[in-house]
């Protein structure tokens, strides 16, 4: 299985190579890039797989200042657990990044459990974290949820316990409650609500840290299938934040394929000012994903 942006692709292998590219940038003029490749080796034994991992990434602030590193990995698979063994490479020091993970499936539930230990540049976005060495233990749980028609909900909880003193509570669900008939068989739309909710117990200058914030937003993914080879689907969503009294949105544009059983891809863009790194009432940002997977 390739787990792709807003889409999940079936692949039975015993090789898989998945790349991805991603970039951010936000109305603080902050940038994040980074490029990472990804190989699993199944069936080692009946119940062990093993993979591989490596990338590059930078940041920067006012397209002058800028950080560039690189991470690499190794990660064992035994039946529902993963154990990763990673390191993050900075300019001026490294970091030992150790994951540990549980994913299986309970009825209609598919839940997965996960811990990382990284510096909260990842989570942040920060020149603070990076320069600071602010470190996070990173707990998350989420359960995609399957009902009948294709509706889902997709929960998750994610607890971020710093070294500063500070730990971020953030509540997310995405619950698609309408799914049309499909129209010629190549064009349907789903309606969906989709809510993020974080609170800090502790406020501080080095980044975004509010007592409480929230973003609420009604969604439609319209989608196009033109053939086996690309398809387009979008994103257009308006809502509100209660806490800064702020009209939320949000939309973007992807195309997917799978030209071969073996072979599929996923890129676009998003626009949005939900789920903010900033406390300025005008924050925006974009985020551009590439996937490719192939198995043999």
């Amino acid at each position: 299985m390739i787990k792709y942006p807003n889409r999940t692709v079936q692949i039975e292998t015993k090789n898989v190579f998945f790349l991805r590219g991603y970039h951010f940038h936000d109305s603080e003029k902050i940038t994040f890039d980074s490029a990472d490749i990804f190989y699993t080796r199944q069936n080692i034994t009946k119940d062990i797989a093993l993979g591989a991992d490596a990338g590059l990434f930078y940041l920067q602030k006012d397209g002058i200042t800028r950080y560039n590193g690189m991470r690499y990995g190794a990660s064992l698979f035994w039946k529902h657990f993963i154990f990763r063994a990673g390191v993050n490479k900075f300019d001026d020091f490294s970091e030992f990044v150790p994951t540990i993970g549980y994913e299986n499936n309970y009825k209609n539930h598919n839940y997965s459990i996960e811990y990382t230990h990284q510096n909260s540049l990842f989570y942040t976005y920060s020149l603070c974290s990076y320069k600071k060495r602010i470190s996070a233990d990173h707990f998350s749980l989420s359960d995609y949820i399957s009902f009948q028609n294709k509706k889902n909900l997709w929960t998750n909880l994610t607890v971020n316990k710093f070294n500063n003193g500070d730990t971020e509570i953030t509540g997310q669900f995405d619950w698609r409650f309408y799914y049309s008939k499909p129209y010629q068989k190549r064009f349907n739309y789903d309606l969906a609500l989709e809510g993020w909710y974080t609170s800090h117990t502790k406020q501080h200058s080095c980044f975004y840290s509010p007592s409480f914030a929230d973003t609420t937003i009604l969604r439609i993914d319209p989608q196009y299938i033109f053939s086996k080879y690309i398809g387009i689907q979008a994103k257009a969503g308006l809502g509100y934040s209660f806490k800064d009294n702020s009209q939320a949105y949000k939309f973007g544009l992807w195309f997917f394929g799978n030209p071969q059983k073996k072979l599929s891809y996923s890129l676009g863009c998003l626009r949005s000012n939900s789920a903010r790194i900033s406390a300025s009432s005008s924050y925006n940002y974009q985020e551009c994903k590439v996937d490719l997977g192939y198995s043999w």
